[in-house]
């Protein structure tokens, strides 16, 4: 075991996945502070670059046997997103987290439904939050602008690579 221990492994030399991101989002509610001011929340939006999640599962060589066949010279990358708000339950009963998943439809139905095939890859983690800084009347309409909002700014960069392209390298190696 101490042999082990002593080897030369670089943690951060091995290979992973897009690189996780912060961003903090103001929302600017319709209540006001005892100073008359507008009140606020800043919340926080974690998030990967959903076309390097997308390149990371095109070139998976484990995917390979498992891409539907396109016509000779055609690519395209059908996006697949899921989402649903969690309760923590386990950790801290009042706090929620609200994952978004994506995977491509190149991928067989029957590969991307399997757990362990990791064919669905967590790009990013909505504000879950209760808004106070809005009345109750309007803390539903404020939280779907959130909601929107977040996934506009999480899902920008497949915008770009819509109207341009983005070569990648395929499970089968070429370059497309």
């Amino acid at each position: 075991m101490d042999e082990f221990l002593k080897l030369p492994i670089k943690v951060d030399e091995l290979p992973h996945g897009a690189a996780w991101s912060c961003k903090k989002v103001r929302v600017q509610g319709n209540q006001t502070d005892e100073t008359g001011q507008p009140m606020h929340e800043d919340v926080k939006l974690w998030m990967r670059n959903p076309v390097e999640c997308i390149k990371d599962l095109i070139r998976n060589p484990l995917f390979k046997d498992h891409i539907k066949e396109l016509p000779k010279g055609a690519t395209i990358a059908p996006i697949i997103l899921a989402s649903d708000k969690t309760c923590l339950l386990q950790f801290r009963g009042d706090k929620l987290a609200w994952p978004v998943y994506l995977s491509i439809g190149n991928i067989t139905k029957e590969k991307r439904r399997q757990v362990s095939a990791q064919a669905m890859v967590l790009i990013g983690y909505l504000p879950a939050e209760k808004l106070d800084c809005f009345t109750s009347d309007a803390c539903s309409a404020a939280g779907y602008q959130l909601f929107h909002h977040c996934m506009s700014l999480l899902l920008q960069p497949l915008i770009s690579a819509g109207q341009n392209g983005v070569e990648m390298v395929c499970a089968d190696s070429l370059i497309r």
